[in-house]
């Protein structure tokens, strides 16, 4: 990421809107649900004062000046003779579908977590999680059907949002490659799974996940009509006295090493390696935060680290791509193709085997 030079006004100011980031994000969600920037961009010629607000809302005068004097301060709003109009920053927090599944992600799952991420750094775990859902879960991945419906539906809305970005172009990708047998480890809910065995109808595909995954995966191959080509292995995958079954000429992991920390991750991918022959593919797609082709990706990326460490797992976090190809090297892999810039800023790294444990 490049950051542009500042006086030091501009400086101190950047500073105050860190300082007081969280009352801006609850202030600026707040003008989102209550509806206040849709009536604001309804009335983008005209504008519309506090009085008018508050009879159309149904709010307190007291209400809406807290919440638009606030958007003003951040900018999505605008004041012109006691009239308040959306700005560009208001209509992108209003219509805009990254921004706003980012702040459903942050407030539903992250907000009330993060308040531990002191302890969860200094621990490497998760301490935010029992925080945020009264629980004493140690990670957040065997229990995402468990989640409260909002916050579930925040998660996988975030999780699948930047992965069915690039979804169409690896269905194409891997169908004009089409494997013969796949082993999609981390398969969640066998979305892969079905859309592959739909387009690559020579493909067998084999989901390891926990077995809470593994169920809804299988229910939905089976409403897909493709059960008889989608089957899984329920696994808790950091066992790694757990071997991965042999005989598949493709691995793949998507948006699932970033689910794990460096020694994990290069256990996991030494596991890979020994159920491998030398002709097999390795196939990793992750967003790398040094691959984005713009400053916006390498933010968001950047900043979804600290969900991993307070409500995740505690060690995990987005990576570079050069992390990733040494872990890939020390655990007996070797980069084959790279493929950037696929959806929202996905790379897929194709690896075989180098050499033998």
């Amino acid at each position: 990421m490049k950051n542009k030079k500042l006086s030091g006004e501009e400086a101190l100011l950047e500073a105050q809107k860190i300082a007081f980031a969280p009352v801006i994000f609850q202030t600026a969600r707040l003008l989102r649900d209550f509806g206040i920037f849709k009536m604001l961009y309804d009335n983008k010629k005209t504008g519309c004062t506090i009085e008018e607000i508050a009879k159309e809302k149904e709010l307190s005068t007291y209400a809406v000046e807290v919440l638009c004097e606030s958007g003003l301060s951040m900018n999505a709003l605008e004041l012109k003779d006691d009239k308040f109009f959306l700005t560009d920053v208001g209509y992108f927090l209003l219509f805009d579908d990254i921004t706003n599944i980012n702040m459903n992600f942050n407030h539903d799952v992250n907000y009330i977590g993060l308040f531990d991420l002191d302890k969860a750094l200094l621990e490497s775990k998760p301490s935010g999680l029992h925080r945020a859902f009264n629980s004493s879960w140690e990670t957040i991945y065997p229990h995402l059907s468990e989640l409260p419906e909002k916050a579930k539906k925040s998660w996988f809305k975030f999780d699948h949002f930047y992965s069915d970005a690039c979804f169409k172009t690896l269905v194409k990708i891997m169908a004009e490659r089409a494997p013969k047998k796949l082993m999609d480890i981390g398969g969640n809910t066998g979305k892969w799974a079905i859309a592959l065995t739909q387009a690559s109808p020579k493909t067998h595909v084999t989901i390891v996940d926990h077995s809470k995954q593994i169920d809804i995966a299988l229910t939905n191959a089976e409403n897909a009509g493709v059960s008889d080509r989608v089957d899984g292995i329920a696994m808790d995958i950091l066992d790694h006295s757990q071997p991965f079954k042999e005989g598949y000429d493709a691995i793949w992991m998507s948006q699932f090493l970033d689910c794990f920390g460096p020694e994990d991750i290069v256990k996991i991918l030494k596991r890979v390696n020994k159920a491998i022959d030398e002709n097999a593919k390795v196939y990793v797609i992750e967003p790398f935060w040094d691959r984005q082709s713009h400053n916006i990706g390498s933010f968001c990326l950047i900043n979804t680290s600290p969900y991993f460490t307070a409500l995740a797992n505690g060690k995990s976090k987005m990576y570079k791509s050069t992390q990733m190809k040494s872990f890939v090297e020390n655990a007996g892999l070797k980069v084959v193709e790279q493929i950037d810039n696929l959806g929202f800023g996905h790379t897929l790294m194709v690896c075989k085997k180098s050499f033998n444990f």
